[in-house]
């Protein structure tokens, strides 16, 4: 276990929504320096106020997202429809607020026959497509970063990950009668190569996974610690 004393910038918010316009500013930031940006969103709760906020900025400035490409952070495996997945989160929440057309969109296929050849493909498309400019990730309950679930040692890239029990009960998946047991995610490595970063925290249950990050000890038992890694992180918080 390594213990570093790098910083990311942490800022307090005083509710998720003005968390999601602080973020959203710097995303709009972002795109208006580079409107090609590649962008790896993260589904769940904690994110939704920003991708509301750039839903509000495209009602007003739609050319600025005319060029934005994005490839989503993980997917569930074994959902029996549609409901609760991450590409109907991302199409809800980005894409089709956004305008974001099918061929500026690289979704995971877990339908495919080998979803091993599903993560070679992913990881391709990020080779031709990448290196990720902008990843916008949550963190889990766990510590976890997609579905980059806590183990002896992490996984650096696209990769079928055997859930834990705590992502199995996510709220995405709340009302599915089956409850996934494995997800495909791009890995730590993946992450890490972004080329910024913003961390966002809100909800409750997320203390021991807060003072895990915090305590800057860098462990694959919590793999949100490797950000600690990277030198450009911004992290808004909301404390509960």
């Amino acid at each position: 276990m390594l213990k570093l004393n790098k910083e990311m910038n942490i800022r307090k918010c005083a509710d998720i929504n003005e968390m999601g316009k602080k973020a959203g500013s710097m995303v709009i930031t972002e795109l208006k320096h580079n409107p090609k940006l590649l962008v790896c969103p993260a589904t769940g709760s904690s994110p939704v106020s920003l991708y509301a906020s750039l839903a509000n900025e495209a009602s007003k400035n739609m050319t600025l997202f005319q060029e934005m490409r994005v490839i989503p952070l993980d997917e569930w495996v074994g959902l029996p429809d549609a409901t609760g997945s991450c590409d109907s989160f991302i199409k809800e929440h980005i894409t089709t607020p956004l305008h974001v057309s099918k061929d500026r969109y690289f979704p995971f296929n877990t339908a495919a026959e080998n979803l091993k050849e599903e993560c070679e493909r992913m990881q391709y498309i990020l080779k031709k497509q990448g290196p990720i400019d902008l990843c916008i990730l949550g963190l889990g309950q766990n510590g976890h970063l997609g579905f980059n679930e806590p183990a002896n040692k992490t996984t650096p890239y696209c990769h079928i990950a055997q859930l834990a029990t705590s992502s199995q009960q996510h709220d995405m998946v709340a009302n599915s009668q089956t409850k996934p047991t494995m997800g495909l995610t791009l890995g730590m490595q993946d992450i890490l190569l972004s080329k910024r970063i913003i961390l966002l925290i809100s909800g409750k249950g997320k203390k021991e996974a807060k003072e895990k990050l915090f305590s800057k000890e860098i462990s694959p038992k919590c793999p949100a610690s490797f950000l600690w890694n990277h030198k450009s992180v911004e992290c808004f918080l909301v404390d509960d």
